[in-house]
């Protein structure tokens, strides 16, 4: 349960959605900042043009920000229930229409966090709410000169990001009580 009000405290927080694509590869959408990476040769990225929902459909235009000239008209299929994407129709002059079945896991939930990661700071968004933040255990000591100075411990370093990861989950805690809660 605290895993599933992590994730949903994380993507409350940044919009991007994993996109994994039968058989072909993934691409991944930030629907709040208008950006769109298709997988391929270092992951290019396309601006969102004219997004507009309409019941169970997403449509919008993409384009490249490295070549102008390479444009797609996407549509996203939506499930009526729970609002996920399954399938994904891009069309350009280029390449034709394909369709692709989507599911939005590749299965392995430390290659979707860390490629969600990635993204997320491609997009521009601050990395401590999303993963816990690695510190060594022991300290790194300058080289260049030696100092009688006391080191900074390790666990002051990590205080600030399990806080935020623990205050983030309480805060989506806290918006789901309040969906159940009966109105006065």
């Amino acid at each position: 349960m605290t895993s599933a009000l992590f994730a949903l405290a994380v993507s409350a927080s940044a919009q991007i959605q994993l996109l994994y694509l039968d058989e072909y590869g993934r691409d991944v959408i930030d629907r709040n900042k208008k950006l769109y990476w298709m997988d391929g040769d270092d992951d290019p990225c396309f601006d969102i043009l004219n997004y507009k929902r309409t019941g169970n459909k997403e449509t919008f235009t993409i384009k490249s920000k490295e070549e102008p000239d390479n444009v797609y008209q996407m549509t996203i299929t939506l499930n009526p229930t729970t609002k996920g994407p399954v399938e994904l129709t891009r069309q350009s002059k280029n390449y034709g229409k394909q369709t692709y079945k989507v599911k939005t896991t590749s299965g392995d939930a430390r290659e979707d966090e860390r490629v969600y990661t990635y993204f997320k700071g491609l997009a521009g968004y601050p990395a401590a709410t999303a993963t816990k933040v690695e510190t060594p255990a022991t300290p790194v000591k300058a080289t260049a000169v030696e100092t009688d100075a006391p080191a900074e411990t390790p666990a002051a370093e990590e205080a600030t990001p399990d806080k935020k990861v623990k205050d983030a989950a309480r805060n989506a805690v806290g918006k789901v009580k309040g969906l159940f809660k009966k109105k006065k």
